[in-house]
């Protein structure tokens, strides 16, 4: 009880008297470290996973939440990213599989900018129409591309034919 009375005495006479309290430490403000263009990469792949398995604007914004990052952040990003994909070495010569490579991505750049989830979207919109339009797949040529018709005609409970095979594509002589 002579505790109590004493620790009350005490606290009264630093606030009369003006001595310090120790001071409170301040709260945890640490500042979130940027993340590299590799950690932003793999995020905003695992966002286009996403949305090509069929995530909403909701989905994209929970994802944002869950790994805390800015929607602006990762546009600026992407912004960078897309930079050097447009200015890549992509000339003519370049191997089928990397335009087919740049197209799938193009697809869902601009397939996240469907969603309409802000600034990021807009930027992937843009940044795909370009890549689509920049880089279109090679036509592939193919020998008697129009390959064999057959005219045939259902008759009764089966199948007739009607004239003979034609390499065309017009009507058989009959």
């Amino acid at each position: 009880m002579l505790n109590k009375i004493w620790q009350f005495f005490k606290r009264l006479f630093q606030r009369l008297f003006g001595t310090p309290t120790p001071p409170t430490p301040p709260a945890n403000t640490a500042i979130r470290p940027t993340l590299t263009d590799a950690e932003y990469e793999s995020k905003f792949m695992e966002i286009l996973e996403g949305v090509n398995a069929g995530w909403s604007r909701g989905d994209v914004a929970g994802f944002l939440i869950a790994k805390r990052l800015k929607d602006g952040e990762l546009a600026a990003w992407l912004r960078r990213f897309g930079q050097r994909l447009l200015e890549g070495e992509h000339d003519d010569t370049a191997a089928a599989d990397a335009v087919a490579s740049l197209q799938e991505l193009a697809q869902r750049l601009v397939l996240l900018g469907r969603i309409g989830s802000g600034e990021l979207s807009e930027v992937a919109r843009q940044i795909g129409r370009e890549i689509l339009t920049r880089f279109p797949l090679p036509e592939v040529e193919e020998e008697d591309a129009k390959g064999r018709v057959i005219e045939a005609v259902f008759v009764g409970d089966g199948l007739g034919f009607s004239g003979e095979v034609n390499r065309t594509g017009t009507e058989a002589a009959e």
